[in-house]
């Protein structure tokens, strides 16, 4: 059981992810094509570097041993003896006297007082691991400089490890040939060399126990005894055999120091040669990585805009993000001025856009369930969210099912109905605010449709107060009289922002569908209008996601294509063109209201 729900766990990450990428497809791709351009550009406009290498062999310098030289000591092998040949190669002294040999001033990488400096990047030192080789790289952007600079590099660090051999030899020559006195003597004495000799240590045993009976025998004789004379004699014997093969130890040392037996420890193996190819840029390889760098990048793009996105796409971001109830997408759609906003609901052939609607008439009939009035009004955040697209596509709907639906563009400020429907805005709503004394007069405001069941009362004229117009109490005995005369009234509202004329339509009618653009308005304003609306007691039925763009593995997605649809949107031709239409004819008789 539990194999299944982390299956499932797994399959809906998945998919979450796959129609992540396919909704911010867009910016994948333009992460994945600027990468390959930069790369490109910087790859083909690089100037080519070479490398050269020559190979040097590092052996052990013969013999461990230290040499005394009273107050200080000279190691000829330690543990780090490779570690420091590596530093020595690329010493300051060392590239400074390739520098110089090469004249490699005249070059513009190498110029300046201290252009010696700029080879401690090129010239690199590489150990052939668990062998004493060593590979002396140097780059340049000239082939042949390349391999000159690696050879001068080898050949300098070749002459200066024998330069130092011959030093430290002539110093130790010098300490050794450094006189006869009796501190010359202890030196003498206390080297390895002699110290370690065999015949030495043989002969100081012996000379230790002569001294010991030599000693003894003085006590008992005097210095005349015969046998304390032949003890003497014998000790005396020994200890000038002791300095005879301590002299010839120390003649021997110095004639190996003096003839420079010792020899150089590093040789060249390989020079340099000219390299064909240059090592950077790797075209190829630079290409080979953009494009699956590029697409990760792109990814990664996507994934950070869709966490720091705060706008509403889906039924999951409505009831997460803004904790209101989901009603549904209204997909988005070309634009077109050959047929109205809702044209795809008059049409006899089957469409997503159609069906997304008659969804949502059928939700908004859901919300409103119990309540005592069915009537509506339709708000959004901020201007341009589609809302009176919305309101239309709903009033039409609700009509088609067979209610008798009066449509009112509340909007006093920025009407947009009346092009919705191409009919005349010359009367509306605002003339019978501003000075309707009779609820009879609206029946000649009243407009009908082309569409069955389905009257619309425009804006009218645009008045100078709407605010104040919406606080007259024409405003109420209109909406008792559309109540009396149709079965349900859907008003289009203002937008929450800037303005707060939808609260004043809030105070008749408590029902609110409330619309929210696609990837556009973000959720914090979003939260602020709903709960303005909430604050004033009104009750948001739901919100409507408006112009989605589907680009996931939804089934809405499937259908967008698989129906192939069009969504037409067009405008009313100029109000001076437009003829005016006849009343609205009721066939109910109700009595006629006086307003005060």
């Amino acid at each position: 059981m539990n194999e299944n729900n982390n299956e499932k766990e797994l399959e809906f990450d998945l998919t979450y992810y796959l129609d992540l990428v396919l909704r911010r497809r867009w910016i994948v791709l333009s992460v994945w094509v600027s990468v390959i351009i930069i790369t490109a550009l910087v790859t083909f406009n690089t100037r080519p570097v070479f490398q050269s290498q020559a190979l040097l062999v590092i052996e052990k310098e013969r013999g461990n041993n230290v040499i005394y030289q009273g107050v200080g000591t000279v190691e000829r092998g330690n543990d780090d003896y490779y570690q420091t040949q590596y530093k020595l190669l690329k010493s300051e002294a060392l590239l400074k006297t390739v520098h110089k040999r090469l004249d490699l001033g005249r070059y513009p990488e190498f110029s300046d007082p201290y252009g010696y400096r700029k080879l401690l990047k090129p010239v690199a030192v590489a150990p052939v691991p668990r062998s004493r080789l060593v590979y002396v790289k140097a780059d340049a952007y000239d082939p042949l400089l390349s391999s000159k600079i690696a050879n001068m590099v080898a050949n300098v660090y070749i002459e200066q490890n024998l330069s130092n051999q011959l030093f430290i030899s002539k110093d130790v020559l010098s300490a050794l040939q450094g006189g006869k006195n009796g501190n010359q003597r202890a030196v003498y004495d206390s080297l390895p060399a002699v110290v370690n000799n065999v015949l030495i240590q043989d002969l100081k045993r012996e000379g230790a126990k002569l001294q010991s009976l030599l000693a003894e025998a003085t006590g008992r004789y005097t210095a005349k005894h015969p046998q304390v004379v032949s003890l003497a004699a014998n000790l005396k014997a020994v200890q000038e055999q002791i300095k005879a093969e301590t002299d010839k130890i120390i003649q021997s040392l110095k004639i190996d120091l003096s003839g420079q037996l010792m020899g150089n420890n590093i040789r060249l193996v390989d020079a340099a040669m000219p390299p064909l190819q240059p090592i950077k840029p790797r075209k190829l390889f630079n290409m080979l990585l953009s494009l699956m760098g590029g697409f990760v990048l792109g990814l990664f793009a996507a994934v950070l805009v869709e966490f720091i996105d705060q706008t509403i796409r889906s039924q999951e971001d409505v009831e997460n993000k803004l904790g209101l109830p989901f009603l549904g997408v209204v997909p988005m759609t070309p634009f077109s001025k050959k047929n109205t906003a809702y044209n795809h609901l008059l049409l006899q052939e089957h469409s997503l856009i159609a069906e997304s609607i008659r969804n949502l008439r059928t939700m908004i009939d859901f919300a409103i369930v119990g309540q005592k009035s069915k009537s509506f009004m339709v708000t959004s955040t901020v201007q341009g969210e589609g809302k009176s697209y919305v309101c239309s596509n709903i009033a039409v709907a609700i009509a088609q099912a067979g209610e008798k639906v009066l449509l009112v563009d509340g909007d006093l400020r920025r009407s947009n109905l009346h092009k919705n429907f191409r009919v005349s805005n010359t009367r509306g709503l605002s003339e019978f605010l501003a000075g309707g004394k009779h609820t009879d007069d609206l029946k000649h405001l009243i407009q009908p449709t082309d569409v069955e069941n389905l009257s619309i009362l425009t804006c009218g004229p645009r008045p100078p107060n709407p605010a104040e117009l919406l606080n007259t109490p024409r405003l109420s005995a209109f909406l008792a009289w559309a109540g009396e005369y149709y079965d349900r009234v859907i008003i289009d509202c203002p937008p929450m922002f800037p303005i707060s004329d939808a609260l004043l339509w809030g105070k008749y009618i408590n029902s609110v569908v409330y619309v929210t653009s696609f990837g556009k308005t973000r959720v914090p304003i979003i939260k602020n209008g709903a709960k303005r609306l909430q604050t004033a007691g009104l009750k948001i039925l739901g919100s409507v996601v408006n112009m989605s763009k589907f680009g996931g593995l939804s089934y809405s997605y499937y259908g967008y294509y698989q129906y192939k649809y069009n969504y037409h949107y067009g405008y009313a031709p100029d109000e001076k063109d437009t003829p005016e239409t006849p009343p609205v004819a009721d066939s109910k008789k109700k009595p006629q209201k006086e307003l005060v």
